[in-house]
């Protein structure tokens, strides 16, 4: 359930022997100014520290499959430990002590459970410690095994009582030194039955070597001295940036800020730049963990910034009210982005810069495959009157937190807490990992989400199993999850959401032209009676409107075309083309689902601030009809109703 190894960027770590320290960018170490030893680590290479409860549930793992007190003995208090990110279907880390992989923690999907996959250097160290899990060869056999091979029934001479099929296991020599790691494929009474076949698969084996033990006592304060002359010169270039971005762009400048660290180094970089010439932007999407929006308002305090906050607060209930109406969120399927985040911020911008700001970010390359293709200065179109640039975009997560800690200011104490990105709880982004601490840490959240993926697994007639292994996180199930299920043998197809009513669908109908008749005409069907009143305020967009209600129709003039829109869900198009003819189906459509969806965002706002037509009122998007011109350019802009409707 491993996936392939993402590149990135170049990786940016080495590591100091003498002063047991990691070193950024392989830069001598500022302390002794010995060079840097280079560390072989898997990409993408984004290392963080290793935070208190990260620390906790290493150690507990690893007291559970190899004995009490391991856990400390392999993972000591008095020495820098660092985790690196790999691929992997779900969460993985890999554990850096002393400039060396002693192991992966990584969430089983499948169990739900964590698990330690010790390396070879790790195996060494767990097997001085006195732990179990272990399989003694033979002689014979040992030559082999570091070559390679599978260790057999035949060669095991002894092992430990405690070792279950599917655990992780050290393999030693007769002379008690460690050649391998890998899965037992036999609980411990077969494997002493010594019966023929394959008893352990190794992962990893290699002549009897060292342990790498280096001396302990270090901490974060000598990992940034360390590091000193590298963070001046990434800070030296970020302020370069922002200083010339900012003369390219004559803009009003301002930070977005979410409350996690990358955004918190953007923000410290801004002011060291600026000063306070510039304004913070922070979107509350009433589905923000208590303590990053508390620690946003604090850290803003602390900075001196208080003023320079612009905050708007989404209503709690949009989040939930989306996803009752649409669906849950998913990864392929990100209305509560736009709904939520994006809509708000645009409203936010537009409220307070009419005619556009620059908006520093904190989005680094090394955070995903999307992010190293952006470029360091871009526009989004669902915030278009935002120029966004990033100036830590080659930052590693391991500069961000040096420099955090160089600077001295607090972080959001959800980090402590193990989590490892700090965004929206119910993100439908995050790892089983990450629910699973939700599950654990804020049990009542957790409770709030289920009871409405319950309603929905009802609704879809999906088994319990599309909630409980995160299957809901999609739309339409990637390939990487084929794997669980066929693990978790669920026979029910579950790969796609099935089309429910509250989606609109609609289809479009050739109405046969009658004798001599010479304009062409198309019938649309949808699966739903309408709005009139909404729609018949959305149609201006496309021409000059005609309401009746006592008629129950709608009717739209636009150059040499009518459209009649009924209220028992059809609508007829008349023109003269018919390729003219789809192409104002096509757009009829549109507006009657965004009249019909409208979700209220703004997200569509900054596209028709030119016209001035358009206002939020009551939730709903209302054309000024005085000031309307027909022009249909607005059909150009986002709209999450139509996205939802997908």
């Amino acid at each position: 359930m491993t996936k392939a190894s993402i590149f990135l960027g170049k990786i940016k770590l080495g590591w100091c022997t003498s002063c047991n320290l990691p070193l950024l960018d392989e830069t001598p170490c500022g302390i002794c100014g010995n060079n840097a030893e280079k560390i072989q680590v898997s990409p993408p290479g984004d290392f963080r520290p290793s935070f208190s409860k990260d620390l906790e549930r290493i150690r507990k793992v690893i007291d559970e499959q190899y004995g009490e007190t391991l856990g400390r003995k392999l993972i000591p208090d008095d020495k820098i430990v660092l985790l690196n990110k790999v691929s992997y279907s779900d969460h993985m880390d890999e554990i850096i002590i002393d400039g060396k992989i002693v192991g992966n923690i990584r969430f089983n999907p499948s169990s739900k459970s964590w698990q330690f996959i010790p390396k070879i250097i790790g195996a060494r160290r767990l097997w001085q410690a006195g732990c179990s899990k272990w399989i003694k060869v033979d002689k014979g056999a040992v030559e082999p095994i570091i070559k390679g091979a599978n260790i057999l029934g035949p060669g095991v001479t002894d092992c430990s009582e405690d070792i279950q099929e599917g655990d992780q296991v050290i393999v030693v020599s007769p002379n008690n030194e460690v050649i391998a790691t890998g899965t037992a494929k036999r609980n411990a009474a077969d494997i002493l039955m010594k019966i023929k076949g394959i008893v352990v698969k190794p992962r990893e084996y290699g002549a009897p070597g060292d342990t790498f033990t280096l001396k302990g006592g270090q901490n974060w304060d000598d990992v940034v001295e360390a590091n000193k002359e590298v963070l001046r010169k990434y800070e030296k270039d970020a302020i370069e940036f922002i200083h010339k971005v900012c003369k390219s762009y004559n803009k009003p400048v301002t930070v977005a800020f979410s409350g996690g660290k990358d955004s918190l180094v953007t923000l410290l970089l801004t002011l060291k730049a600026l000063g306070k010439n510039f304004w913070i932007l922070f979107v509350d999407t009433g589905v923000e963990f208590k303590e990053t929006v508390d620690y946003t308002h604090n850290v803003v305090k602390e900075l001196g910034l208080v003023e320079k906050l612009l905050e708007r607060k989404v209503d709690p209930d949009t989040f939930w009210s989306l996803s009752e109406k649409f669906g849950p969120p998913g990864r392929d399927y990100r209305i509560c982005c736009k709904s939520v985040k994006l809509g708000p911020t645009s409203l936010l911008i537009e409220e307070n810069f009419p005619d556009g700001c620059l908006t520093f970010i904190g989005q680094r390359r090394y955070e995903s495959e999307a992010r190293a293709r952006e470029k360091k200065v871009s526009v989004n179109p669902w915030v278009s009157k935002q120029v966004s640039a990033t100036p830590i975009q080659d930052w590693t997560a391991l500069h961000v937190w040096l420099y955090i800690f160089q600077q001295k200011v607090p972080y959001n104490p959800l980090y402590n807490k193990g989590f490892i990105r700090i965004g929206c709880w119910p993100c439908p982004a995050s790892k089983l990992a990450e629910f699973e601490m939700l599950r654990e840490e804020y049990p009542e959240n957790w409770e709030k989400l289920c009871n409405v993926l319950e309603k929905w697994r009802k609704k879809y007639n999906f088994p319990k199993e599309w909630i409980d292994y995160g299957f809901w996180r999609w739309k339409n199930l990637p390939e990487g999850q084929f794997k669980l299920i066929e693990e978790l043998k669920i026979t029910q197809n579950i790969k796609t959401r099935p089309l429910t009513k509250e989606k609109l669908r609609f289809k479009i109908e050739e109405i046969p032209p009658t004798l001599g008749e010479k304009e062409y005409s198309l019938k649309g069907v949808f699966n739903c009676t309408f709005d009139m009143e909404q729609i018949a305020n959305f149609s201006n967009i496309l021409g000059k409107v005609k309401y009746l209600p006592e008629l129950g129709f709608i009717q739209i003039e636009m150059d040499d075309s009518i459209c009649k829109i009924f209220k028992d869900g059809n609508f007829i198009v008349m023109t003269k083309s018919p390729d003219n003819a789809k192409k104002i189906c096509k757009n009829v459509a549109s507006i009657i689902i965004r009249a019909m969806r409208c979700l209220g965002c703004g997200s569509c706002i900054p596209w028709y601030s030119s016209c001035n037509a358009f206002s939020l009122k009551e939730g709903k998007l209302r054309i000024i009809e005085s000031r309307c011109t027909h022009c249909s350019s607005c059909l150009e802009a986002p709209c999450t109703a139509l996205y939802a409707n997908t």
